[in-house]
Protein backbone atom coordinates (compact mmCIF):
# COMPACT_ATOMS: atom_id res chain seq x y z
CA UNK A 1 0.00 0.00 0.00
CA UNK A 2 1.33 3.44 -0.87
CA UNK A 3 0.25 6.82 0.33
CA UNK A 4 0.64 10.12 -1.40
CA UNK A 5 1.45 13.44 0.18
CA UNK A 6 -1.24 16.06 -0.41
CA UNK A 7 -0.21 18.92 -2.68
CA UNK A 8 1.56 21.65 -0.74
CA UNK A 9 0.63 25.30 -1.12
CA UNK A 10 1.04 28.42 0.96
CA UNK A 11 -1.12 27.84 4.02
CA UNK A 12 -0.73 24.03 4.02
CA UNK A 13 -0.54 22.66 7.54
CA UNK A 14 2.01 20.08 8.65
CA UNK A 15 3.08 18.21 11.76
CA UNK A 16 6.73 17.37 12.39
CA UNK A 17 7.36 13.63 12.58
CA UNK A 18 11.08 13.97 13.38
CA UNK A 19 13.16 16.49 15.23
CA UNK A 20 15.26 18.79 13.06
CA UNK A 21 17.13 22.02 13.64
CA UNK A 22 13.87 23.97 13.27
CA UNK A 23 11.14 21.71 14.63
CA UNK A 24 10.42 19.16 17.33
CA UNK A 25 8.37 15.98 16.97
CA UNK A 26 4.67 16.88 17.04
CA UNK A 27 5.26 20.58 16.42
CA UNK A 28 2.83 22.18 14.00
CA UNK A 29 3.98 24.11 10.95
CA UNK A 30 2.49 26.07 8.09
CA UNK A 31 3.88 26.58 4.59
CA UNK A 32 4.60 30.24 3.90
CA UNK A 33 6.37 29.88 0.55
CA UNK A 34 6.50 27.49 -2.40
CA UNK A 35 9.59 28.02 -4.54
CA UNK A 36 11.82 26.45 -7.14
CA UNK A 37 15.57 26.07 -6.67
CA UNK A 38 17.74 24.56 -9.37
CA UNK A 39 14.65 23.36 -11.20
CA UNK A 40 13.36 21.49 -8.12
CA UNK A 41 10.40 22.42 -5.91
CA UNK A 42 10.91 23.62 -2.37
CA UNK A 43 8.63 24.51 0.50
CA UNK A 44 9.29 26.94 3.35
CA UNK A 45 7.60 26.21 6.66
CA UNK A 46 7.38 28.20 9.86
CA UNK A 47 6.67 26.29 13.05
CA UNK A 48 4.63 27.25 16.06
CA UNK A 49 7.72 28.37 18.02
CA UNK A 50 8.77 30.71 15.21
CA UNK A 51 11.58 28.64 13.72
CA UNK A 52 11.56 28.24 9.94
CA UNK A 53 13.38 26.57 7.06
CA UNK A 54 13.02 25.33 3.51
CA UNK A 55 12.28 21.69 2.73
CA UNK A 56 12.84 19.69 -0.44
CA UNK A 57 10.16 17.12 -1.33
CA UNK A 58 12.44 14.46 0.20
CA UNK A 59 12.82 16.51 3.40
CA UNK A 60 9.05 16.90 3.60
CA UNK A 61 8.63 13.11 3.35
CA UNK A 62 11.30 12.56 6.00
CA UNK A 63 10.36 15.24 8.54
CA UNK A 64 6.71 16.23 8.06
CA UNK A 65 3.20 14.91 7.71
CA UNK A 66 1.14 17.21 5.51
CA UNK A 67 -2.37 17.19 6.98
CA UNK A 68 -4.17 18.16 3.77
CA UNK A 69 -5.68 21.17 5.56
CA UNK A 70 -4.99 24.74 4.47
CA UNK A 71 -5.10 27.74 6.80
CA UNK A 72 -7.00 30.31 4.75
CA UNK A 73 -5.64 33.16 6.88
CA UNK A 74 -2.09 32.29 5.77
CA UNK A 75 -2.86 31.17 2.19
CA UNK A 76 -2.44 34.71 0.86
CA UNK A 77 0.94 35.31 2.55
CA UNK A 78 3.73 36.64 0.34
CA UNK A 79 7.23 35.94 1.62
CA UNK A 80 9.70 38.79 1.10
CA UNK A 81 12.59 38.13 3.52
CA UNK A 82 13.39 36.47 6.85
CA UNK A 83 13.41 39.74 8.76
CA UNK A 84 9.85 40.45 7.66
CA UNK A 85 8.88 36.80 8.31
CA UNK A 86 10.16 37.06 11.88
CA UNK A 87 8.30 40.34 12.41
CA UNK A 88 5.11 38.91 10.92
CA UNK A 89 5.36 35.90 13.21
CA UNK A 90 5.90 38.11 16.27
CA UNK A 91 2.87 40.21 15.28
CA UNK A 92 0.63 37.12 15.11
CA UNK A 93 0.32 36.80 11.33
CA UNK A 94 0.64 32.99 11.57
CA UNK A 95 -1.35 32.55 14.81
CA UNK A 96 -4.48 31.31 12.98
CA UNK A 97 -2.44 28.29 11.84
CA UNK A 98 -1.63 27.42 15.46
CA UNK A 99 -4.82 27.64 17.52
CA UNK A 100 -4.45 26.63 21.16
CA UNK A 101 -4.59 22.89 21.63
CA UNK A 102 -7.37 21.59 23.84
CA UNK A 103 -5.99 19.88 26.92
CA UNK A 104 -6.66 16.19 27.36
CA UNK A 105 -9.55 15.46 29.70
CA UNK A 106 -8.36 15.14 33.26
CA UNK A 107 -8.78 11.81 34.93
CA UNK A 108 -9.80 12.37 38.50
CA UNK A 109 -8.73 9.20 40.31
CA UNK A 110 -10.05 10.45 43.67
CA UNK A 111 -13.57 10.90 42.26
CA UNK A 112 -13.48 7.51 40.54
CA UNK A 113 -12.19 5.79 43.71
CA UNK A 114 -14.94 7.41 45.77
CA UNK A 115 -17.61 6.24 43.31
CA UNK A 116 -16.31 2.67 43.43
CA UNK A 117 -16.22 2.70 47.24
CA UNK A 118 -19.81 3.93 47.34
CA UNK A 119 -20.88 1.18 44.90
CA UNK A 120 -19.20 -1.47 47.08
CA UNK A 121 -20.90 -0.11 50.20
CA UNK A 122 -24.30 -0.24 48.52
CA UNK A 123 -23.62 -3.77 47.24
CA UNK A 124 -22.61 -4.90 50.73
CA UNK A 125 -26.00 -3.87 52.11
CA UNK A 126 -28.03 -5.64 49.45
CA UNK A 127 -29.50 -9.04 50.36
Amino acid sequence: MTSTTPAIQVGSLAIATRTSGVCDVGERGVCYEVYELGGRPGFSFIFERGRSDGFSPEDVALFLTITGEVCDAVADYTFTNVTRLSRDFAQGRFAPAFPPRLPAPLRNDATEDARRAQDRAVDAHLP
